[in-house]
């Protein structure tokens, strides 16, 4: 089994390789640009301009430094960056084989669901970008395996080590993304309530408490130490704009739209399974004849999915687009995990009524959430601009590719029916063969999700993520090599430049810096600066760009046809 391990590990790396061959530059504004500075500056390179002014945790920055260490080509570095997420997502099969043993799964219906949650367009999509959400599915497994052998019954040494792999896995989400701090929360609750209880050896909880306050720790130091060096960054401001929100009264029924949509999104991206995995977690926090680390693990998927539903409704900004209400990022952490489960249910379960009882609660959660968002939501959705990057599984569910920003593709009905059918299909499969094979019948289902997962990787990345790149080409290395920017090139963006292209600039530059400053309302240039751009796109001379330019200053390109003049001092 470990080098089945290893060649499946191995496999799944060169399957992803091929998906992201020709993405040579980030295109998810301003995210990917955030975490490639912070990396840039953790790699010991100069200091640039931040987009947002904002520090975001740093811990998946850390780990795609060594990219940045080696090239000063951002084409290249952005490819070393894809081929790292590559081999960080991928640790999800082995981390998800671990877990379903400790389910009691036999080993090759492990391994037939590990290799299908590796897949899963959830885990797969976001790795395609330079983006925490790689990193995150990982840690939630880790976590989630680390709390559960402290839990359980077993040597101390054993449980210690358990107990400080959940707290260093809790304490790094916090270090890697702002939902980390939910799953921190969930964490120092359950230990402290393991500590006075004496649910486990208190020399393992009180370790894992320590590691935890250690990370803690950790994320604040280099928060501190990134503000140090980014002139102007400040930290973020997402937990306080989610507390704002919660406070608000007048913003209730929008959270709680929101919170639904993100919910529904969940359920149908992972095929239903994810609402069987909630129906049983509930189910087993309230039955005492469970283990004990079976109940507080389903207790933390119960607790985790409803918090980062709440603080991502309440946190996003009212942007006008139907992803901010039936959002795909935030929640995909928990789909590789719930979907793992639901399988280890199917296994467990030998009552044809139980699995068809638990068929139609997950169905009727589905449905339910779909009916509420539908009625709560119909007005703004209405309202809202579809963009095919934030609802990639929709798009896949309803097939609805060739329409674009509008309504017309989005179909919350459609994707709901799709859904379910393909859990009554593995359902199906689950009874039809495995009255006496259940082993078998849950191997088929595994590898029946495998197959499904790819085709659905696939064509996500197909119709989602190459036109989405290929929209983007204009506003970096097509912007780079239209204005002319050479190597070293230390570059001052006017504030009224288009947003994709400032965004861009801050990764783009790689060898040199970049500024943003309203030239065009007379603000002077930076000292360092040996090239400006400002938009303009007016008849008359290309001087009239830049009224108040510094008299060792002139134009270097005219490029009003595509918006923009380019200055060089010298």
């Amino acid at each position: 089994m470990p080098a089945a391990l290893a060649i499946g590990y191995v496999a799944n790396v060169l399957f992803r390789l091929p998906l992201v061959t020709k993405q040579n530059f980030p295109t998810v504004n301003p995210d990917e640009e955030m975490y490639l500075v912070m990396a840039r500056i953790l790699a010991g390179r100069p200091t640039t301009e931040i987009p947002g002014n904002q520090i975001i945790p740093s811990g998946y920055s850390l780990l795609i430094s060594p990219a940045l260490r080696i090239t000063q080509d951002p084409v290249y570095a952005y490819h070393l960056v894809m081929g790292i997420n590559a081999l960080i997502s991928c640790l999800v099969l082995p981390a998800a084989y671990w877990a379903l043993r400790r389910l009691r799964v036999p080993k090759p219906v492990s391994y037939a669901t590990a290799t299908a949650t590796v897949l899963l367009p959830p885990v797969l999509f976001y790795s395609q970008y330079a983006m925490a959400d790689t990193l995150l599915p990982l840690l939630v497994l880790l976590w989630l395996i680390g709390m559960h052998g402290l839990l359980s019954e077993g040597e101390r040494g054993r449980r210690i080590r358990f107990g400080l792999l959940g707290a260093f896995a809790a304490g790094y989400s916090q270090l890697t993304h702002d939902r980390g701090g939910v799953i921190v929360a969930l964490t120092g609750v359950v230990l402290l309530v393991a500590l006075v209880r004496a649910w486990a050896p208190r020399i393992a909880t009180t370790c894992a408490l320590a590691v935890l306050a250690v990370m803690f720790f950790v994320k604040q130091l280099m928060t501190a130490w990134l503000m140090a060096k980014i002139d102007g960054a400040r930290p973020s401001a997402v937990a306080n704009a989610v507390f704002q929100s919660l406070e608000n009264t007048a913003l209730l029924r929008r959270t709680v739209m929101r919170m639904t949509g993100h919910l529904w999104y969940f359920m149908t991206s992972t095929w239903g399974l994810g609402a069987l995995t909630l129906v049983v977690c509930v189910y087993v926090v309230f039955r005492r004849r469970f283990d004990l680390a079976d109940r507080v693990v389903a207790f933390l998927m119960v607790a985790l999915l409803g918090g980062i539903a709440l603080a991502g409704a309440a946190g996003l900004p009212p942007d006008r687009r139907i992803d901010t209400i039936a959002y795909a990022r935030y929640l995909s952490p928990l789909a590789a995990v719930y979907v793992l489960v639901a399988v280890a249910v199917l296994y467990r379960l030998r009552s044809v009524r139980k699995i068809l009882v638990l068929g139609a609660a997950a169905c009727g959660v589905t449905l339910t959430l779909m009916a509420v968002l539908i009625h709560m939501a119909a007005r703004e959705l209405h309202k809202s601009s579809f963009v095919s990057w934030g609802l990639p599984d929709v798009s896949f569910l309803s097939s609805l590719w060739k329409a674009k920003d509008n309504w017309a593709s989005f179909h919350a009905g459609r994707t709901t029916v799709v859904a379910l059918a393909v859990l009554t299909v593995l359902l199906l499969m689950r009874l039809l063969i495995g009255r006496r094979r259940v082993a078998i019948a849950c191997g088929a289902v595994g590898l029946a999700l495998t197959v499904f997962a790819g085709v659905a990787s696939v064509a996500i990345t197909d119709h989602v993520t190459k036109p989405w790149i290929s929209w983007r080409y204009d506003h970096a290395t097509g912007f780079l090599k239209t204005a002319g920017i050479r190597p070293g090139d230390r570059l001052v963006m006017d504030g009224g430049l288009q947003w994709e292209v400032r965004m861009a600039m801050s990764f783009e530059v790689l060898d040199g810096r970049v500024w943003t400053r309203n030239l065009a309302k007379d603000q002077a240039p930076p000292a360092g600066a040996t090239v400006a751009v400002l938009p303009f796109g007016n008849k008359g001379p290309a001087q009239d760009s830049w009224p108040g330019a510094p008299s060792n200053w002139h134009v270097d390109r005219d490029l009003r046809a595509s918006g923009y003049v380019v200055w060089r001092t010298g």
